[in-house]
């Protein structure tokens, strides 16, 4: 029996463990590459700078030389559109620049006396070369052209990164499944299905976690198998020694000690019953006998016999005929196991056992309520459980053997329909059992 469903831990994105992994990337990258720039702003801020700053000097010698003095002005303006650069230059009788905006070399100068950090050629920065002759040359990147963006570069990069983000969530996943498949296999053996295997196809440390998983769902079916096997045997075996006791206490004088001991074996019976019965239906041996029968007569014939036993039994709103489709007998052994139930932890003082039968959407509910002490809700997931009880020193006197309800669960469920317990909010318990609506 499960005792959560998958409603109860829906599907949240932020739950996710895939959207987890695929943020931490993120957030990882993100970092490795702020650490990258620090780190390279700081080494371009020593050493390497100085060189560089060296490097660009002797490049703008070069570029003099190429273009002459004064400048070759067709040639300039190709040397500064190929290299994003722009040159003026400045003699006592010649002004020359290939950008209408550029400073004066003077301006540049009284920019330079308020710096407080070393100039950067890629920074936006400038350099003046003053020539044997006098004159002077100012070199200065063009960074508008340098980093001017192509159209859709925007549109572009973000396709990239989505893609990039998209196939990377994919391989996550593909990673991970093996933890949605053990998620689904414990869902499924908290259903009883111990026959559900979880596919291996990795030999990672979840294809081994994996593994083990179907190794412990096979060992745990095997036990299982092992106790029912037990006391199927048992049950077996017990039948032939009761016979011989029952006839052997016909002999016998009436007595209350001969009442006794047929009441202590009346109750084995029913115990074999229940156990070989619950048997059948869980090999698939214990076939229904599927008719059409009108549910409110068989819950009135039932009723009828406990309606004289305290604290007696009330019909509640029960329509005059709804046919169903089951198996006449069993439903009978239900009703007659639910009823002796509320009888039974019903008290001298407590109100009769309340019968109510009603259809709801497509379905119907037939609902028996007592007026009793009610259970603790720790114990209420596990009533039906084979010999469960609640009363741990299984006294006669508060139960039978535990084996009734589980009866009536696989009796229901082999309907087609299920059966319910939960406490009533003022006192008591209720039993809900649901049909499929036949007709």
């Amino acid at each position: 029996m499960r005792y959560f469903n998958k409603r109860s831990c829906p599907q949240r994105h932020h739950r996710s463990i895939f959207m987890k992994l695929l943020f931490v990337l993120v957030v990882t990258g993100f970092f490795v590459v702020l650490l990258v720039g620090l780190l390279f702003k700081i080494f371009f801020d020593s050493s390497v700078h100085k060189l560089l700053e060296k490097n660009i000097i002797n490049y703008a010698d070069y570029i003099i030389q190429d273009i002459g003095v004064p400048p070759d002005t067709l040639r300039a303006k190709q040397i500064a559109n190929e290299f994003a650069i722009e040159i003026r230059y400045e003699s006592p009788g010649f002004v020359w620049t290939t950008s209408p905006d550029s400073p004066t070399i003077d301006e540049v100068g009284k920019q330079r006396r308020h710096q407080t950090h070393s100039p950067r050629w890629w920074a936006h920065e400038n350099f003046v070369i003053t020539n044997p002759d006098g004159s002077r040359f100012l070199f200065y990147s063009n960074m508008k052209n340098v980093f001017k963006m192509p159209p859709g570069f925007i549109f572009g990069f973000l396709f990239f990164l989505i893609l990039i983000l998209t196939a990377t969530h994919f391989f996550i996943r593909q990673i991970l499944k093996p933890v949605r498949w053990l998620t689904e296999g414990a869902l499924q053996i908290g259903d009883g299905n111990f026959d559900y295997r979880i596919p291996v196809r990795q030999h990672d440390e979840l294809g081994r976690l994996s593994n083990a998983f179907n190794d412990m769902t096979q060992r745990i079916k095997e036990m299982i198998q092992a106790r029912d096997q037990l006391l199927l045997d048992v049950s077996h075996e017990l039948r032939s020694p009761i016979t011989r006791m029952k006839v052997a206490l016909e002999f016998l004088s009436t007595s209350k000690e001969k009442k006794n001991l047929q009441d202590d074996i009346s109750e084995m019976e029913t115990m074999i019953t229940e156990i070989l019965e619950s048997e059948r239906f869980k090999n698939g041996h214990g076939k229904l006998d599927l008719k059409e029968h009108n549910i409110s007569q068989l819950i009135r014939e039932v009723t009828e016999n406990y309606k004289n036993m305290p604290p007696g039994v009330q019909l509640k709103n029960i329509p005059k005929s709804i046919n169903l489709k089951i198996d006449f007998d069993r439903i009978r052994i239900v009703l007659k196991n639910i009823i002796e139930n509320a009888i039974k932890y019903s008290t001298p003082e407590s109100k009769p056992v309340q019968f109510f039968l009603k259809p709801e959407n497509k379905n119907i509910i037939v609902q028996v309520l007592d007026d009793g002490p009610g259970i603790s809700e720790e114990h209420l997931p596990y009533l039906f459980e084979p010999f469960y009880r609640v009363d741990k020193s299984r006294s006669k006197k508060t139960g039978g053997y535990g084996l009734g309800l589980s009866l009536c669960k696989k009796i229901m469920e082999a309907h087609g329909g299920k059966i319910e317990i939960f406490n009533n909010e003022v006192s008591g318990m209720t039993v809900q059992l649901t049909f499929l609506f036949s007709s």
